[in-house]
C-alpha cells in the first residue's frame, strides 16, 4: 500500500521520565476527527416507596434527570478535556434526541453541524432508570439499519474539506450503521494518503472494512472472538496477534487487557505494557474510548507509538478508578504523569469543571456551589463549607481570584494569594473541588454549570445574593445558612497590623 506520510517530529525517549516531561499542552494545538456512532446517555433517577396496584412492579417517582454524550461522544468528550480541537460526523434521527445531542457538542465548543439528521431512523439513545442509587432498568431506542448512502456522501465531501486542518482521525464503532464497511474502507484510505494517523475502535468480528488503518485498538475479549482462541499465554498469541496485523495491512495493533495492561504489535513484534500502579477499579466503562483518544493524541503529536500507547495505558489506568463513564482531564494525566498529589485532584479550571459536573450529575449526584474570596480563613468560613456540603452530594467552591478580591475588597486585599488559597481550600475534606474565577464570570458560570445548590451566609439578604435569579431560574435552589458568628476579616487583618 503506497501512502504517503507525514514526518514525525522529533521523538521522546520512552521511559517513565520521558513521559514525565512531554509536554501536554500541546494536545491544544491538534484538531481531530471523531466518525462514527454517537449516542445519547440518559439518567432518570428517582426512589422507590411503593408497588404498582397495576402489577408487582416498583413505582419509581422521578427526582432529577441528567444526560451526557455516549459511544464515539465519549470519544470526542475525551478528546476535549484533553484540550484537543474536535470535529465531529455523526448520525442521527431528526428527533428531540438529535437536538439534545447538539446541545451537548455546543456545550463542550464542538460544532454541531457535523451531525447530519436521517427522518428514517432513531437517534440512538439509551436511558437508565435508577431508584435509590440502584440502577432499575436500561431502556434502548436505535435503529441499526446500514446509513443510507446520502449519508455516505455527506461524510466524504465533508472529510475532504476538513482534512487539511485535521491532525488525525478516529473512527469509533458501535454497530449502530453508521459506519458502512464501504465508507470505512474510504475514509481510512483518503485520512492515510493525507497523511494523518487512522485509530479504530472496532465492533463485532470482521475486522477487514479496517483494513489500512494506523491502528486497531480491541479489547482482550473482542479480539480473542475474531481470533476464535483465547489468549491465555504468551508466543502463541503475539504470533497470532502480528498475523492479523498483517492481514489487515495496518501499522499496530493494540489490544486492552484491564488490570494486565496493553499488548502492542507492531512490525518488529510485540511490547508488553502491564497496568503502572495496582489501584482500586470502580468502573472501566469508556476506558476504550479513553484509551482511543490519548493513543489518537500522542501519535498525532509524537508519531511514537510506543510513547502514545504507554501514554494511553496512564490514561486507562487514572480513568477506571472514576465512578461511571466519564473523560480524563489533561490535568489528571499531568499530576499522574509527573506524581500523584491528592488535593491538587481537588482543584480544576473553569474549562474542567464543566466536565466533572457533568460527570458528577451523571452519577445522579446533588451539587452545592458556593463562591467567595476565602482571605484568611476562620472558623466561621469552615462552619459555612460544612454546612453548604450538608446539602448535597458534592461541593463546589469559587474562588476570587486575586485582581477579583482587590477590586471587591480594596487596597491591600487579599493578605493571602489565590495559588495558596486553592490549596488551604483543596486540603478540607468537606470541599470536592475548587476553581478560580473572577466575580464578573459569576453569571455565565451559574448558567453553564447549572448547580443543584447555590448558598450564601444568612448575613446577605436573598434579593442581594449575585446569581440567585439564574439558580431559580433553571429550578435549582438558593440557601442562605445560618451565621451564627460574624467574623470580619478587615477587622482581622487590621488587629494584625495593630492599627
Amino acid at each position: 500500500m503506497d501512502l504517503t506520510r507525514r514526518q514525525p517530529p522529533d521523538r521522546p525517549q520512552v521511559s517513565w521520565e520521558g513521559l514525565r516531561d512531554l509536554p501536554l499542552e500541546k494536545f491544544s494545538d491538534l484538531r481531530v476527527l471523531v466518525l462514527g456512532d454517537f449516542m445519547l446517555d440518559e439518567y432518570i433517577w428517582g426512589r422507590v416507596d411503593r408497588i404498582s396496584p397495576e402489577a408487582p412492579v416498583a413505582v419509581v417517582d422521578v427526582e432529577r434527570e441528567t444526560r451526557t454524550l455516549g459511544g464515539a461522544g465519549n470519544v470526542a468528550n475525551n478528546l476535549a478535556a484533553l484540550g484537543a480541537k474536535v470535529e465531529v460526523l455523526a448520525l442521527t434521527g431528526a428527533d428531540n434526541p438529535a437536538g439534545l445531542l447538539q446541545e451537548e457538542l455546543s456545550r463542550l465548543g464542538i460544532d454541531p453541524q457535523g451531525l447530519f439528521a436521517d427522518p428514517g431512523r432513531r437517534t440512538t439513545r439509551k436511558t437508565r432508570v435508577f431508584a435509590n442509587q440502584q440502577q432499575v432498568v436500561r431502556i434502548d431506542r436505535e435503529t441499526r439499519a446500514p446509513a443510507p448512502g446520502a449519508f455516505a456522501d455527506w461524510v466524504l465531501e465533508r472529510l475532504d474539506a476538513l482534512l487539511p486542518e485535521l491532525s488525525a482521525i478516529i473512527l469509533s464503532d458501535y454497530g449502530k450503521g453508521a459506519l458502512t464497511p464501504a465508507l470505512l474502507r474510504e475514509a481510512i484510505r483518503r485520512g492515510r494518503v493525507q497523511g494523518l494517523p487512522v485509530v479504530v475502535d472496532p465492533k463485532g468480528t470482521d475486522y477487514s472494512p479496517y483494513s489500512g488503518a494506523t491502528v486497531i485498538t480491541p479489547n482482550q475479549k473482542e479480539v480473542e472472538q475474531v481470533l476464535g482462541a483465547p489468549l491465555d499465554s504468551w508466543d502463541d498469541p503475539v504470533r497470532k496477534l502480528a498475523e492479523l496485523r498483517d492481514l489487515l495491512e495496518i501499522d499496530y495493533l493494540l489490544v486492552t487487557q484491564g488490570a494486565r495492561g496493553m499488548t502492542l504489535i507492531h512490525g518488529d513484534g510485540a511490547l508488553r505494557l502491564p497496568a503502572r500502579t495496582p489501584r482500586e477499579v470502580f468502573d472501566v466503562s469508556g476506558a476504550g474510548d479513553t484509551v482511543a483518544a490519548v493513543l489518537t493524541l500522542g501519535l498525532a503529536q509524537w508519531g511514537d507509538p510506543a510513547l502514545a500507547a504507554n501514554l494511553a495505558n496512564v490514561a486507562a489506568g487514572v480513568v477506571v478508578t472514576k465512578k461511571g463513564t466519564a473523560p480524563i482531564l489533561r490535568s489528571e494525566l499531568e499530576r499522574e504523569l509527573r506524581g500523584h498529589v491528592h488535593l491538587e485532584e481537588k482543584i480544576v479550571t473553569l474549562k474542567e469543571l464543566g466536565f466533572v459536573m457533568t460527570h458528577l450529575k451523571a452519577q445522579g449526584k446533588k451539587v452545592v456551589f458556593t463562591n467567595g474570596c476565602f482571605d484568611l480563613l476562620h472558623a466561621g468560613h469552615i462552619k459555612f463549607l460544612e454546612d453548604s456540603r450538608r446539602l448535597g452530594d458534592a461541593l463546589v467552591v469559587a474562588l476570587d481570584s486575586d485582581t477579583s478580591v482587590a477590586r471587591v475588597k480594596g487596597e491591600g486585599r487579599p493578605v493571602i494569594g489565590e495559588e495558596q488559597r486553592l490549596r488551604i481550600l483543596g486540603a478540607l475534606e468537606v470541599v470536592d473541588y475548587v476553581t478560580l474565577f473572577d466575580s464578573e464570570q459569576l453569571p455565565e458560570i451559574l448558567q453553564n454549570l447549572k448547580p443543584d445548590i447555590l448558598t450564601k451566609g444568612s448575613n446577605y439578604p436573598e434579593a442581594e445574593v449575585a446569581g440567585r435569579e439564574i439558580v431559580q431560574g433553571y429550578g435549582g435552589q438558593v440557601k442562605l445558612l445560618p451565621v451564627t458568628e460574624t467574623v470580619s476579616v478587615s477587622d482581622l487583618i487590621n488587629r494584625i497590623r495593630g492599627e
